[in-house]
């Protein structure tokens, strides 16, 4: 467990970094913000840089959002994917100009890379946490087992981060449909037909049941043309 001071320079430093930038904070400005000796800075993580390598690592209230998810067979397959996409878009949103940081820095690059071996962590985990989510909805019998977890993980978190990329870099008027109907959009192509025929169906509200239902209807069809193929 972080010790408080520590706990509290990681605080301040992800606060500083999303409101300014990588490159436009400084290590007083950091201790200032953490209430914190700018020694104890240097005591913890050794260098400005060692410290930014840590925030590249640290856990994104986002993140947690995106784990938090309910587990897979409580209520519909359909708006579990649309609040998994939300969070994963949210998450992406935040982590984008954090990342974009350590890329424009080779040597700040480099030492993420070397942490996110020591410690086996990194993007893919993402992708990897995804599939398991989207494989415990086959388990449920709400995604048919035809359905390529791991394939689907990639074309939605692909999506959410083009989704996030987008709103950060052209605005979220930029986004076909808008967020909620590029979600719609991309659920209805990737998962749509392999919905099977005893997922559930809940409520949801009158201007989402049109894009709903069309994500419903891809899965018959999608049966029907494994059937033939049968």
């Amino acid at each position: 467990m972080a010790s408080p001071a520590r706990q509290r320079i990681l605080d301040a430093a992800l606060g500083l970094i999303r409101e300014r930038g990588i490159g436009r904070v400084t290590t007083k400005e950091i201790a200032l913000a953490a209430d914190a000796a700018e020694g104890s800075l240097f005591k913890n993580f050794g260098d400005k840089m060692g410290l930014l390598t840590e925030v590249l690592s640290y856990e994104l209230p986002e993140v947690r959002a995106w784990r938090a998810l309910a587990p897979p067979g409580q209520g519909d397959l359909v708006t579990a994917l649309v609040l998994f996409m939300e969070r994963a878009t949210d998450y992406y949103a935040a982590a984008l100009p954090i990342v974009a940081g350590s890329i424009a820095d080779r040597e700040l690059l480099r030492r993420h890379q070397e942490l996110n071996r020591d410690r086996r962590s990194g993007p893919q985990l993402a992708l990897e946490e995804s599939a398991g989510y989207l494989r415990g909805w086959q388990q449920s019998g709400q995604l048919d087992r035809a359905a390529d977890p791991y394939a689907m993980a990639v074309a939605l978190c692909g999506g959410a981060l083009m989704c996030a990329y987008i709103e950060q870099f052209r605005g979220a008027e930029q986004v076909r449909d808008g967020r909620e109907g590029f979600i719609h959009s991309l659920i209805g192509c990737v998962a749509g037909p392999y919905i099977t025929k005893g997922a559930l169906l809940t409520r949801v509200p009158p201007q989402a049941d049109a894009r709903r239902a069309r994500i419903h209807q891809r899965a018959p069809l999608r049966r029907a043309v494994r059937d033939q193929e049968n």
